[in-house]
């Protein structure tokens, strides 16, 4: 199983950098799949790769970094593609279309997205490392939207949208998840936010 692929920015040594992680993110997810998560360990992962373990460590702190390192991958490009959306576009616009690095992403590699999710909910330390991982990724958000907008603003205002945002893409990976269908990611997240102008609208 291939881990969700989003291409890294750079040269050719970020590159194999990065190649060297989708490896050791494979790894960890096969080997997780096949013994279980507290199994597992960052050396058994390292050697299946042909890495020794301080290497492992080089590139992830935790084996619980390099399952979701998949995850953390999409926000970082997320907040890239935002900051390149037409100043035309709203805010909720732009962040809607930034996504789509992601929905595209999960609907290439649903499996592995579905492996992630499963671990999350069995594994307390996988969830409360996600739920860091989520912070950053409204960080990342915040800042490439100050960014775009080229203003000062109210940065608490500005968090809690991009806050919101990653609570209608939770919610679209839970409804693929729960269906089995992870194809349905992008049209799920459209739902979602759907969902949440009816509550506001409230």
């Amino acid at each position: 199983m291939e881990p969700i692929k989003v291409s890294p920015a750079g040269g050719v040594k970020a590159r194999m950098r990065e190649a060297i992680r989708q490896e050791l993110t494979a790894a960890a997810l096969t080997s997780i799949r096949e013994v279980g998560f507290s199994n597992t360990t960052a050396r058994a992962i390292a050697e299946s790769v042909g890495v020794s373990e301080r290497t492992f460590f080089r590139y992830f702190p935790t084996k619980e970094d390099a399952v979701l390192q998949p995850v953390e991958a999409m926000g970082s490009a997320i907040a890239s593609r935002l900051t390149e959306r037409p100043a035309a576009e709203t805010e909720l616009q732009a962040l809607r279309r930034a996504f789509d690095v992601a929905v595209e992403a999960v609907a290439g590699d649903p499996q592995t997205m579905a492996t992630i999710m499963e671990m999350n909910r069995a594994e307390p330390a996988l969830r409360r490392r996600h739920l860091q991982q989520q912070d950053a990724w409204v960080t990342a958000l915040q800042a490439a939207l100050a960014e775009r907008r080229g203003s000062e603003t109210d940065q608490a205002v500005t968090r809690m949208k991009c806050a919101v945002m990653l609570l209608a893409w939770e919610r679209a990976l839970v409804s693929c998840f729960d269906g089995g269908n992870f194809t349905q990611v992008g049209a799920n997240l459209d739902s979602a936010l759907v969902e949440l102008r009816g509550f506001l609208a409230v």
